[in-house]
């Protein structure tokens, strides 16, 4: 039988925090995603699928991003939600 897997079953929770708070943080540093590809050799198209929860980003890439946005890899993936997230 053939099995569906859903984007929930695949992407952690963990992942959505992060890109949800890498979005976040880009934002308020006023940066693209274009910029932010730059500055971390990400392409701007994963560093969107990462934003958007489609991703479930490398330790190598979390590092990466987060040195970028000053901030670090835990408090992007902690499970204690912010007062103005969706979390």
């Amino acid at each position: 039988m053939t099995k569906i897997l859903r984007l929930d079953d695949v992407v952690q929770p963990e992942a959505v925090r992060f890109g949800a708070r890498l979005k976040k943080r880009r934002e308020e540093l006023g940066l693209t995603q274009p910029q932010l590809s730059e500055q971390t050799g990400i392409t701007a198209a994963y560093i969107s699928t990462v934003e958007n929860a489609k991703a479930n980003p490398t330790l190598d890439m979390m590092v990466r991003l987060a040195k970028v946005v000053d901030l670090e890899v835990w408090d992007m993936i902690r499970p204690q939600p912010d007062a103005n997230e969706n979390q």
